[in-house]
């Protein structure tokens, strides 16, 4: 009896196991895992942009659990929701995530290396000044994700410069090799290779 129950356990194995490997989360992290050796700094970024995805769709369950559990005595009905609610916010967040990074990807390889140094800049620029605004309008409650989104900004742009646009430097790159290379590299991990 163990015996033919084996095979179908396994199977039952495989399945969940391609099913948790098909999903857009399972992508973002393992694009974050395989670029740890090279880019370890766009590496804790997607890492960061997964555990958002989780934090906001573990955010989102409980919300959902919380308003349906009056209703469900057992609580099974709420639970239920709140694991499906889960799975579709914490999906979408990662497919938006990825298709984010495909549009940058598209817009490096347009606009090229110089511009794109001032777009990062800028765009670092920008966000200080939003967190500037806010905590002047109200100093008591800084707002910590525009604060962090700041100096995240700021040291991708530092990393950048340092990366690509100081041919002096040991560790320079070239910029449009990288560029294929990663929308490749998207490619193939939003297909599951």
């Amino acid at each position: 009896m163990i015996r033919g129950l084996l095979p179908r356990l396994t199977s039952v194995a495989d399945v969940i196991r391609s099913f948790l490997l098909g999903m857009q989360i399972a992508r973002l992290a393992l694009m974050a895992v395989k670029l740890w050796p090279r880019v370890r700094l766009l590496s804790i970024v997607l890492a960061l942009v997964a555990i958002g995805c989780a934090v906001l769709a573990g955010f989102s369950a409980r919300s959902v659990f919380a308003a349906l559990s009056p209703a469900s005595p057992s609580g099974i009905g709420a639970g239920i929701a709140a694991g499906l609610t889960f799975l579709v916010v914490i999906e979408l967040c990662a497919f938006t995530a990825i298709a984010f990074i495909a549009t940058v990807l598209q817009l490096a390889h347009d606009v090229g290396r110089h511009r794109l140094a001032v777009l990062l800049v800028l765009a670092a620029i920008l966000t200080a000044a939003v967190a500037g605004l806010s905590m002047a309008a109200d100093p008591a409650l800084p707002d910590w994700a525009l604060l962090g989104t700041t100096l995240l900004l700021v040291a991708i742009a530092g990393w950048f410069q340092r990366t690509y646009r100081r041919p002096a430097r040991r560790g320079f790159r070239d910029f449009h090799v990288d560029v294929v290379d990663a929308r490749h590299f998207l490619a193939r991990v939003a297909h599951g290779a």
